[in-house]
């Protein structure tokens, strides 16, 4: 197939784009965040004509907001868009979205493909309108809801800790909302594998979850954190704590992964074992800035 991925420059873009760069099974063309925010319908719709890909794989929405961009009722409608463009060309959409389309209400969890989302925060809503607009415009597609993803590049949870480590803080974190993360190398393996099938005639559509199989808190992921940067690195100060900030609400994030198992025998991984690598990757993408400053 013929890949057309929006946000290969992302973390989890560029996870994907080696791994599909390795694998050699699909041709591959790759679209920036920052260039996907095409002004017009007109614009967007030439430029996937002109691409003709088989399948669309839409990573922009976590990026944006990992970059501190305002998210907002433009990018939805760029889903629309790319929707409307992918039904009138019969292109394969899959779409990233978020586990945080859910409230975290820990009597749910683990969420499955079947709760309707209910976060009302203004992200939230967005979200879920997003995910809304491709079903409204296109049935060929799959939206994806990962875990929390986290990655040795970018300006995610993983980056935000190992930077504060490094400066000798010591970071409370809550015990109290958990989740279920995933690291940028195994969602793409996820993505790798869904292409697979879709290229060879699988007729798998809607909704899927995928997320790691260990559960986790802030404070255990924290630790876990800590305990592999004192691997590769003198961190002799810092570490986490306990969060004592009784007004933090309690959650529960996990995502349930039976359906995309069952749908495409997709198993899920532990996400303490693919840390390591991570932290690793940070510590060598520092170095290469350092050596390029």
């Amino acid at each position: 197939m013929k890949v057309l991925i929006l946000g290969g420059d992302t973390p989890l873009g560029m996870s994907l784009l080696r791994l599909l760069d390795q694998q050699q099974r699909h041709t591959v063309v790759s679209i920036k965040v920052g260039e996907s925010r095409f002004k017009s319908e007109r614009v967007a719709k030439k430029t996937i004509k002109r691409l003709a890909p088989d399948c669309l794989i839409d990573l922009r929405l976590d990026a944006l907001l990992e970059m501190r961009e305002y998210l907002s009722d433009s990018d939805i409608q760029r889903t629309r868009w790319f929707g409307k463009a992918c039904l009138r060309n019969d292109i394969f959409y899959l779409f990233q979205s978020s586990a945080w389309v859910f409230s975290g209400k820990s009597d749910e969890a683990p969420w499955l493909e079947s709760d309707e989302p209910d976060e009302e925060s203004p992200i939230g809503r967005l979200r879920r309108a997003a995910e809304q607009a491709v079903m409204d415009m296109t049935g060929n597609a799959i939206i994806l809801r990962l875990a929390p993803t986290y990655s040795g590049q970018g300006e995610g949870t993983l980056v935000k800790l190992m930077q504060r480590f490094s400066r000798g803080e010591r970071i409370a974190l809550s015990d109290t909302q958990f989740f279920n993360p995933i690291s940028a190398d195994d969602a793409a393996r996820v993505i790798a594998a869904i292409l697979d099938q879709i290229a060879t005639g699988s007729a798998n559509r809607g909704l899927f979850h995928y997320g790691s199989s260990d559960r986790a808190s802030y404070f255990e992921f924290g630790e876990a954190v800590f305990a592999a940067a004192s691997q590769f690195a003198n961190i002799d100060s810092g570490g986490v704590t306990r969060s004592s900030d009784a007004s933090q609400p309690k959650g529960d994030w996990t995502l349930g992964t039976q359906r995309i198992f069952d749908g495409f025998g997709i198993h899920a991984t532990s996400w303490r074992r693919l840390l390591a690598p991570a932290v690793k990757a940070f510590y060598q993408h520092q170095k290469v800035m350092k050596h390029h400053e």
